[in-house]
């Protein structure tokens, strides 16, 4: 089936399999399928330890703007699988207060689909936080299983919500991707590099495996790219929210300064961006920053964080439809004014041109 263009769409591609940390694959080929069919030629991709980098060089030379997202969302491991159930190891942040009794549906390495090949219950919570839980089957396997996820709707849109088991974060892998589909077909002199890593709910994996294997460029700026629990000052509805930092770092000033910039340009086209620290959980961005990177962050407002936090029972999770293509318009804003900016990269070369430049003169 052709892909199609729109954040939306390419959300709706990329959740007609499942996902779970270190269990991207099948995701990661959804994403492929897409980039080839929309993006082509003027793309290119580059698979890396951590997962993948889609790079857009309409400025040469110059240092590029990188969107960080994330291919993963909190599931289970399934540890033991016997006919009548099976021991699962939560990986990531799923409320584990709200689990108990609740339906989850298992699938293999690689799923085709989301038609899963088991469907359980999970017991009680485990005595001690890390320990196994417990699935019992209410439809026993068919075949080979490897992990599960909470038993919620892949995609729905109704009402103006996007409702889902894991807009966190294919939803930013969507926007970003999107993005760089509409730089390239304005033909903007600009250089966008979308990075699609992996694992991030179990410690960031894949942004440290890019930051530390050497691949990422000291000359670029990044910005992470998520849907971030709703606070007041960063609520569904009133557009995306640029990320003054998260629990653990306040972001770049500089790389705020860029998004504020392209804020004021949406203003004027009548489009709402909200700005605030967002202290409901840490992203990438911190994980750049403690390496030295210039690093910032976009976030969509987000009700039931990880189906369930701030709710009284598993829900999926929810953002407003409006606030999906206000974001995706401040990230190709933000990437369209990038290459006029005197961020640390530009500033960097000068630096470095000036510098060498004198020691020839001695």
């Amino acid at each position: 089936m052709k892909t199609k263009p729109g954040a939306l769409n390419l959300f709706r591609h990329l959740t007609s399999v499942p996902t779970a940390p270190f269990r991207e694959t099948a995701v990661s080929r959804k994403a492929l399928e897409w980039i080839k069919e929309q993006l082509g030629a003027r793309a290119k991709v580059k698979k890396v330890r951590g997962g993948y980098i889609v790079s857009y060089k309409g400025a040469g030379k110059a240092p590029a703007l990188c969107l960080a997202a994330h291919l993963d969302h909190p599931a289970f491991d399934l540890v033991t699988v016997t006919a009548a159930g099976a021991t699962a190891r939560l990986r990531g942040g799923l409320p584990p207060h709200l689990l108990a009794g609740e339906k989850v549906e298992a699938f293999p390495a690689v799923p085709e689909g989301n038609v899963p090949a088991a469907r359980g219950v999970l017991g009680p919570r485990p005595a001690k936080d890390g320990a196994p839980w417990t699935i019992k089957w209410t439809e026993p396997p068919k075949g080979a299983v490897d992990f599960a996820v909470l038993a919620l709707p892949a995609c729905e849109v109704k009402g103006g919500w996007l409702s889902s088991r894991s807009v966190d974060d294919l939803l930013g892998c969507a926007m970003s991707l999107e993005a760089m589909r509409r730089l390239i077909r304005a033909r903007a002199k600009a250089n966008l590099t979308v990075l699609l890593n992996r694992a991030e709910e179990v410690g960031f994996v894949g942004a440290l495996d890019m930051i530390r294997s050497g691949v990422l460029s000291e000359y670029d700026t990044y910005l992470s790219i998520e849907s971030s629990r709703e606070l007041p000052g960063s609520r569904p509805g009133k557009g995306p929210t640029i990320r003054l930092g998260d629990k653990a770092t306040a972001f770049d000033g500089n790389a705020t300064s860029l998004l504020d910039e392209a804020a004021v340009n949406l203003a004027k086209r009548g489009r709402k961006v909200q700005r605030l620290r967002l202290t409901g959980g840490t992203c990438e961005a911190t994980a750049y920053l403690a390496f030295g990177y210039e690093a910032g962050g976009v976030a969509v407002p987000l009700v039931n964080y990880h189906n369930g936090w701030g709710a009284k029972a598993v829900a999926p999770e929810r953002v407003r439809v409006s606030d999906v293509e206000g974001g995706t318009a401040l990230l190709f804003e933000a990437a369209r004014l990038f290459n006029a900016k005197i961020l640390r990269g530009a500033l960097r070369a000068r630096l470095e041109k000036r510098h060498d430049g004198e020691k020839r003169s001695l």
